[in-house]
């Protein structure tokens, strides 16, 4: 069995099953989860929850051990988008067989984001993950949903207006290079955002947007006075 706590993960259920490629993922609350949700509210980082594999053993492959320690990362990064929050594996817990000294490079780093309200699902992660999270594959890499998402989580931490328009123009540039992957046409930034717009049946950018983002990524500055529309002023 491989048992990973699980950090700042804030949820109503107290176990939720997750079936797997190998296995299933037991999410499980600790018994003093309230103790340490309230550091979480003051802007800590710790270990809600933790979660296992009882079919991951010494015999597992090492083919298949990347793939179930990879359902977990993406489960987390799902978890992550609903709260609002940095939900990722911490390490090992003593009652692990395999017990890890560091985690690679694949695993999203921890960290304290605290003041973003969480998305309203109405059902429970057990029965939202009730499919299984092999159900979820093709759009994580059709969309680089792992890659993206970790950006998103990046973006949460952001300290100014700056950083957080770097942070989606980031983003965006990801949509931009799926919808070459899924067109097979050379797209420009603007024209990718038009595309997936499109695709989605959700309301395009402005050239306003395109403009900005522009501003900030070639000039270093906001965009300010270079819209006819406004003055410097507004748009410091």
């Amino acid at each position: 069995m491989i048992e990973f706590w699980i950090a700042d993960f804030k949820s109503e259920d107290t176990v939720i099953s997750i079936p797997a490629c190998t296995g299933s993922w037991e999410f499980r609350r600790r018994d003093d989860y309230a103790t340490v949700l309230s550091k979480i509210e003051e802007g800590q980082c710790s270990a809600t929850y933790y979660a296992y594999n009882e079919s991951v053993t010494h015999q597992t492959t090492d083919q298949d051990f990347d793939a179930v320690t990879g359902e977990l990362i993406d489960i987390c990064l799902i978890f992550s988008f609903f709260t609002a929050t940095c939900v990722t594996p911490k390490g090992t817990t003593p009652q692990s067989d395999a017990i890890f000294l560091d985690l690679g490079d694949s695993f999203v780093r921890p960290r304290a984001i605290a003041g973003f309200p969480a998305l309203q699902i109405n059902t429970t992660y057990s029965d939202f993950f009730s499919g299984g999270i092999a159900r979820f594959a093709g759009q994580f890499q059709s969309r680089r949903l792992r890659l993206f998402l970790s950006h998103w989580i990046s973006g949460l931490t952001c300290f100014s207006l700056e950083d957080l328009f770097l942070s989606v123009g980031v983003q965006m540039d990801i949509i931009k290079q799926c919808e070459i992957a899924a067109t097979g046409r050379k797209l420009t930034y603007y024209d990718g955002m038009l595309s997936a717009s499109s695709r989605y049946g959700i309301q395009p950018l402005t050239d306003d947007y395109k403009n900005m983002r522009n501003d900030i990524v070639h000039e270093g500055v906001l965009s300010g006075s270079n819209f006819k529309s406004k003055n410097k002023e507004q748009g410091d």
